[in-house]
């Protein structure tokens, strides 16, 4: 006699409950982590920032480059470039990555979604960050709404005696979005996802599970074994990028 040992892919509503409940603990805490290693990131000081300020011959250079506009009769007020070292793009780049999978768990579609009711109870405190950080997701990282970018080009008019009203003076500031709050607010952000975790899902984890493991111990064989073997049909990130 033969025998199929086959894992068998479970699509009632049950199944696709834990399922779900397992992506949404994966990324809380993948959320949670990204903010610890954000905080063990260095931060140079304002004097250290100040100490590895662009040289004069960069600033030549930068201002060689704007030529043209020089040529007009302008000059170059402030222009402020990124000069954040590896270990502070880093530290952004991690706070980025843990505000963009915590909205995702919150975000309805064709997944599992929390809903913000959950902030109840042993959660309640908790309400006040998760709107922040969704406030952060929504208005800043995700889509520019707040004034916290800006790349500003002004201008000056002089009076002169020979020719009246003429411009003096050309203003660029490039105003980074890029950052990352103190450590001990990232700490903060990666306890409030493992508490999530903790409160929320894995009792929904655990929950859920029972009774789906009680669905199928009520199911005949038969109607198990015309489910589809489990396979891998999703597309790879090679696909897609």
């Amino acid at each position: 006699m033969s025998t199929n040992n086959a894992i068998k892919l479970v699509t009632t509503k049950l199944a696709k409950q834990v399922s779900g409940y397992a992506l949404l603990k994966d990324d809380m805490e993948f959320a949670a982590r990204v903010f610890g290693l954000a905080a063990k990131r260095h931060v140079r000081s304002v004097a250290e920032r100040q100490a590895n300020r662009p040289s004069a011959e960069a600033k030549a250079r930068l201002l060689f480059a704007l030529d043209p506009i020089l040529r007009a009769g302008a000059s170059v007020g402030q222009f402020d470039e990124d000069n954040r070292n590896e270990s502070e793009v880093e530290r952004c780049a991690l706070f980025e990555a843990g505000i963009v999978t915590y909205g995702r768990c919150f975000s309805s579609g064709a997944r599992t979604g929390l809903p913000n009711r959950i902030f109840v109870g042993a959660l309640s405190r908790r309400r006040e960050l998760h709107d922040a950080i969704m406030a952060v997701r929504n208005k800043h990282i995700a889509h520019s709404e707040l004034k916290m970018e800006q790349s500003i080009v002004g201008c000056q008019l002089i009076d002169d005696q020979n020719y009246g009203k003429r411009l003096n003076l050309i203003l660029t500031i490039l105003s980074m979005r890029r950052d990352a709050p103190k450590n001990d607010r990232l700490t903060a952000l990666e306890a409030h996802c493992r508490a999530i975790v903790h409160e929320v899902i894995e009792p929904k984890i655990l929950k859920s599970g029972r009774a789906l493991r009680e669905q199928l111990l009520q199911m005949p064989a038969e109607q198990i074994a015309k489910y589809a073997d489990l396979g891998t049909t999703n597309p790879t990130l090679e696909e897609l990028l």
